[in-house]
C-alpha cells in the first residue's frame, strides 16, 4: 500500500488567528517533482473562494535545509525535485472570517475547514489521508480517530469534512443504532442541548423514513456556532456545519429556524452526499464545476426540510404554512425569476446567485426557495393523481438507482425517474417550470392538502414604494429597487440610502407610517445618499403590496383529508380533534 498523506495542524499562535500546517511528502514519492494544490472552492458552497488569498507563507524543508517552491497555477506551487530524503511543506494559514465554508480560529475555539488549509498533492489524491494536531486539545471532527490521529480514505473524504478544536458542550442520541452529536461552539450563552437533541432525533427519524430506512453513515457530527448575525449551513459526507445568530435558542422562531437548518443539511446525507449531481461526483477543486441540478439538489431539499419538522410533529401545521407563505411571497415577488429558468440558476450559481449584488434580484431567481416551490407542486400534482407517496417516491427511486452506486444522476435521469412514478410523462412539467419561468398554481396546489388563502390581513395598508431593504446606522438602505416597481420608474437604484420622503427623515423603523401619510398615485420627493452625492427623486407611489396569507380551510372532503394524512402523517387540523376522540 502507499504511504498515506500526512498532516500535522499547529494551533499556537491561535490568537492572531493563524494555523500552521505541515504536509509530508510521501516516502516513495521522494525525488519527484512534486506539484501542491490549495482548493479555489469547497465542495457544497458553488463559488470560486481563492482560500489561497489566506495563505500567509509557505516553505519546504528537507531536514534543516530549505527547499525551493515556485509558483505553479492559480492556488500551486510545485518543488521540481523532492530531496530524496524526509520532506516536508508548511503552510500558515490566517483564518477569521464567521462562515461554514472558511477557517475561524480565535482564542475560544477554531473551526478549521479541510479546503481551505490542506493541499493535495497531484497524483496522491487517492490515498489514505490523516490529520494530527500537536497540542493536546479537545478535537471534534467528523473522521474515524486512531489515537490522536483522523483518517480519511482520500483527499476528496478529507475534503468533505471540518474540524472544530475547544472544549465545548455537546450531546449525543441514537438514530437507527447510530451515534449523531450535537457541539455547541458558540460563546452566546447556553442552549438547551438536551431540547435540541430531542427535535433532532424526531427530524432525523423522519428523513430516515423518506428514504425508506436506510442510513447510509456510522456517525454523524454537526458542529454549531454563534455568530452576531447571519446564518448557515454546509453539508459534509458525515456531518455538518451550522452557523446561526447569536441568542439563536432565546425565542420560539429562533428554535424553529434551527430545527429546520439541522434538518436540510442532515437530508444533505442522502441528497448530495450521496445521491449526487454527476457532474459533482469528483469534482475538479481548481476551477468551476457546472450542473443544471442544483434546483433538485437543493430545492427539494429546501421543500423536505420544513415538511419533515412538521412530520415529526416538531412544527405545528400553522407554522409549516406560514413559512410556504413566505416562499411563496419571496418568489412569486422576485422580478428575476421571470429572467431566469431555474436549469439557468443552477448552472449559473458559480456567477450570479454565490455572488449576488444590489440588481440580483432583478436578474436571477432562488433555486433554493424556487426549487421548494416547484417541489411543493410536483408533490401535490402526484398526490392529486393518486400517485402513492407522492414526491417522496420519487426521491426513494432515485436513491435506489442512483444513490446507493454514488454514480450520481443527470437532469435526464431525474425526468426519467418524475415519469415512471407518474406513470405518465412529465416532460411537461418540465418544459413549463424547470426549463421556462412560468410559476406552478399553488393555490391549487396547496387545495390538494386541504389549505386556501386567507382574508388579505396580512396587507400592508401603505403605498408601495417597491424596494427591499436593510438595516443601516440612519436612514433606510436599499438593498434591492425593484424592477419595473415605483423606485425604479422613479429613478431609486440598489445601494441608495433614502434619507427622507417628501422632506420627512426616514429611518427603518418609520418607512412605513412615512409612506402611510399618502395614497397610492401619489408623487413623493425622495432623497437619496449616492456615494458622494445627496440626490432627488420623484417617485409615484404604487398599490399597497399584498401579503398573501394562508389557512387550514375550515373544513375539507373526505379525499382531501386522506390525501393530507398521507402527505402529512397526521390528520388535517379541520379534523384532529374528531381523529384523537375517535382514537
Amino acid at each position: 500500500m502507499a504511504d498515506p498523506v500526512r498532516y500535522r495542524v499547529d494551533l499556537a499562535d491561535r490568537l492572531h488567528h493563524l494555523v500552521r500546517v505541515s504536509v509530508r511528502v510521501p516516502d516513495d514519492l521522494r525525488g519527484q517533482s512534486i506539484r501542491l494544490v490549495l482548493p479555489a472552492w469547497t465542495p457544497g458552497s458553488y463559488v470560486i473562494r481563492d482560500y489561497v488569498h489566506d495563505v500567509q507563507s509557505i516553505r519546504g524543508s528537507c531536514g534543516d535545509a530549505e527547499v525551493a517552491l515556485r509558483p505553479d497555477g492559480r492556488s500551486a506551487w510545485r518543488l521540481d525535485a523532492a530531496p530524496d530524503a524526509e520532506t516536508t511543506v508548511t503552510l500558515e494559514v490566517f483564518g477569521h472570517s464567521p462562515s461554514v465554508r472558511t477557517n475561524h480560529i480565535d482564542d475560544h475555539h477554531a473551526l478549521i475547514i479541510p479546503a481551505a488549509t490542506f493541499p493535495w498533492i497531484d497524483g496522491a489524491a487517492d490515498r489514505p489521508h490523516e490529520v494530527a494536531f500537536d497540542r493536546a486539545e479537545t478535537v471534534w471532527s467528523m473522521l474515524p480517530a486512531d489515537g490522536g490521529t483522523y483518517l480519511a480514505t482520500n483527499y476528496l473524504h478529507l475534503v468533505d469534512t471540518a474540524f472544530e478544536v475547544g472544549d465545548h458542550p455537546s450531546v449525543t442520541w441514537q438514530n437507527a443504532g447510530v451515534e449523531h452529536r450535537f457541539v455547541w461552539t458558540g460563546r452566546a450563552g447556553h442552549p438547551d442541548l438536551a431540547a435540541i437533541a430531542a427535535d433532532a432525533q424526531q427530524v432525523i427519524d423522519a428523513a430516515i423514513d423518506l428514504f425508506g430506512g436506510d442510513l447510509p453513515t456510522d456517525a454523524y457530527t454537526f458542529l454549531c456556532y454563534a455568530w452576531d448575525k447571519g446564518g448557515g449551513g454546509l453539508e459534509h459526507r458525515d456531518g455538518a456545519v451550522i452557523l446561526v445568530p447569536a441568542h439563536t435558542h432565546g425565542d420560539a422562531d429562533g428554535r424553529a429556524r434551527l430545527v429546520s437548518l439541522l434538518a436540510h443539511e442532515y437530508l444533505h446525507l442522502w441528497n448530495v452526499k450521496r445521491l449526487t449531481p454527476a457532474a459533482l461526483v469528483e469534482p475538479d477543486l481548481e476551477q468551476p464545476v457546472f450542473t443544471e441540478s442544483l434546483w433538485v439538489a437543493e430545492g427539494w431539499t429546501s421543500y423536505w426540510d420544513e415538511l419533515l419538522p412538521l412530520r415529526a410533529g416538531v412544527w405545528t401545521p400553522d407554522r409549516w404554512l406560514k413559512s410556504m407563505g413566505e416562499v411563496i411571497e419571496a418568489v412569486t415577488n422576485q422580478p428575476g425569476r421571470d429572467r431566469q429558468t431555474l436549469r439557468e440558476a443552477s448552472h449559473q450559481a458559480w456567477v450570479k446567485y454565490y455572488v449576488r449584488d444590489e440588481n440580483w434580484v432583478n436578474a436571477g431567481t432562488d433555486y433554493y426557495r424556487h426549487g421548494a416551490l416547484v417541489a411543493l407542486a410536483l408533490d401535490m400534482h402526484l398526490r392529486t393523481a393518486d400517485v402513492d407517496g407522492g414526491l417522496d417516491a420519487v426521491m426513494r427511486l432515485l436513491w435506489e438507482r442512483h444513490g446507493r452506486s454514488s454514480q450520481g444522476y443527470t437532469e435526464a435521469d431525474v425526468e426519467a425517474a418524475v415519469s415512471e412514478v407518474a406513470g405518465d410523462d412529465m416532460g411537461w412539467f418540465f418544459e413549463r417550470f424547470v426549463d421556462g419561468t412560468e410559476l406552478p398554481d399553488v393555490e391549487s396546489a396547496l387545495a390538494t392538502v386541504g389549505a386556501e388563502p386567507a382574508p388579505s390581513e396580512g396587507t400592508d395598508q401603505h403605498p408601495w414604494l417597491g424596494v427591499q431593504t436593510a438595516e443601516a446606522p440612519t436612514g433606510v438602505q436599499l438593498s434591492a429597487v425593484l424592477r419595473d416597481g415605483p423606485g425604479w420608474a422613479g429613478g431609486l437604484t440598489g445601494g441608495d440610502l433614502l434619507v427622507a420622503v417628501d422632506g420627512h427623515v426616514t429611518t427603518a423603523a418609520n418607512l412605513g407610517a412615512v409612506l402611510s401619510q399618502h395614497e397610492p398615485g401619489d408623487t413623493v420627493t425622495c432623497d437619496v445618499i449616492r456615494g458622494p452625492n445627496l440626490l432627488q427623486r420623484r417617485v409615484v407611489l404604487g398599490e399597497p403590496h399584498l401579503k398573501q396569507a394562508w389557512r387550514w380551510s375550515p373544513a375539507v372532503d373526505d379525499e382531501t383529508a386522506a390525501r393530507h394524512i398521507a402527505w402529512r402523517g397526521a390528520p388535517h387540523p379541520s379534523r384532529a380533534d374528531t381523529e384523537a376522540a375517535r382514537a
